[in-house]
């Protein structure tokens, strides 16, 4: 049985590493007096700019990089690096896997387990060497390897074929997942809410704990 899992917030919190890595930006930008990138961040009003999708396939190097340029049309080599390394810091320090992930990793893994994520090649490896889960996983598809986010559902085609799909976000994991034909789980972990219930596609399972996909998804033999 081949069984999918999205990466990020699926299985590890991103998003909370994340936050804590755009904390110490902000410090780290309003000591170098760039207030302007400050005050978008803090009052959100950096939205047409996330919206951007090849961001799906960088690194916080250029992500940093792109939105300095954004603000000033231009950035300083030496303010990107610093700044990327402050947010690596702070992002690998507070990152980690979902307490019942290995759990669920642990009794399935007799089944071919799949990871499909987002994001640069690099970065996303790291993570997953970082939290040691490489080795649970058959095969690892990274959109910046495959140069096609999982906002297109074409993405998903180079699966072949999926039993059950487990993600957070039903614009991007439970779409994809449909459009091969499997059965998708949406793991309802709070950050997607309203995205999610918008959507007039919906997901064959919602669990709210990781654990529960072992009741959806039959034991390995």
């Amino acid at each position: 049985m081949r069984i999918v899992f999205d990466f990020d917030d699926t299985i590890e919190n991103s998003w909370e590493a994340s936050q804590e890595g755009i904390k110490e930006l902000l410090k780290f930008f309003f000591k170098k007096r760039m207030f302007k990138l400050v005050v978008l961040i803090l009052f959100r009003k950096n939205e047409d700019f996330i919206k951007d999708e090849s961001l799906l396939l960088d690194n916080p190097y250029r992500i940093i990089k792109k939105f300095i340029e954004y603000c000033y049309g231009r950035s300083d080599e030496r303010i990107v690096r610093e700044a990327s390394d402050i947010f690596n810091k702070a992002y690998f320090s507070h990152l980690k896997l979902y307490p019942e992930a290995k759990i669920v990793l642990e009794k399935l893994k007799g089944h071919e387990l799949i990871l499909m994520t987002d994001g640069d090649s690099d970065f996303q490896r790291k993570k997953i060497k970082f939290l040691g889960i490489e080795k649970y996983f058959k095969e690892i598809y990274i959109s910046g390897e495959t140069k096609i986010s999982k906002i297109n559902p074409e993405a998903f085609k180079i699966l072949k074929k999926a039993d059950y799909l487990i993600g957070d976000r039903i614009k991007t994991d439970i779409t994809g997942g449909k459009f091969i034909g499997a059965k998708t789980i949406l793991f309802n972990n709070g950050l997607f809410i309203k995205e999610n219930r918008k959507s007039d596609i919906k997901p064959d399972y919602v669990v709210k704990n990781l654990k529960d996909i072992l009741s959806i998804i039959p034991a390995p033999p």
